[in-house]
């Protein structure tokens, strides 16, 4: 099998598996999904966002400033601090055939990303050496994604903790296809 087919297989696969390991995760563990609290008198609530007619889009609570000056920030700042503050997002239509279906795309792509680059790696290192390669991107994603909606927006940690969790377990399991199925480069590098 040449190296692009292999490269192509390896992202199916992978991506495949990555996106019924996140399936696992969220619908049989829990993960995340068990992080959400529910709001008290959620009919009231519910009521009470619907007279706002707000389209969906995320919102925050206060209101971030456009001018970023510090006569702006300070009061922002203090009505963060005295609470409540956060944030709510109004959903859209729930199409599950079109959530499911973007999801598993953007899996495969995550992993044919990771098939390529891993095409890339020097022949003489090993399928553990590649697999930790493949880990290891889904952890850098992570940290440059998520662990600042931690770090800035104050995402509840077992919420950040939870998507970690589930990040290396994906990739763990689509890595070890795709360093299964793409060997490294038998080019020299320079």
């Amino acid at each position: 099998m040449s190296l692009p087919v292999r490269i192509l297989v390896a992202g199916l696969v992978g991506g495949i598996l990555v996106f019924f390991t996140d399936f696992v995760e969220h619908e049989v563990l829990g993960w995340g999904s068990r992080t959400f609290s529910a709001v008290s008198k959620e009919d009231q609530f519910r009521t009470e966002i619907r007279g706002h007619r707000l389209e969906p889009a995320m919102y925050a609570f206060p209101g971030m400033p456009k001018d970023k000056s510090p006569a702006e920030m300070d009061p922002f700042i203090k009505k963060w601090e005295e609470g409540p503050s956060g944030f709510l997002i109004v959903a859209g239509d729930m199409n599950m055939g079109l959530m499911v279906g973007l999801e598993l795309l953007s899996n495969v792509i995550a992993a044919l990303i990771a098939a390529w680059i891993v095409s890339l790696i020097s022949a003489d290192k090993t399928f553990l050496w590649r697999w930790k390669v493949v880990v290891l991107m889904g952890i850098f994603g992570w940290l440059s994604l998520v662990a600042s909606y931690g770090i800035w927006w104050q995402f509840p940690w077992a919420f950040i903790r939870d998507d970690l969790l589930g990040v290396i377990l994906e990739w763990c399991i689509g890595g070890a296809a795709i360093a299964g199925l793409v060997p490294g480069s038998t080019k020299d590098k320079a």
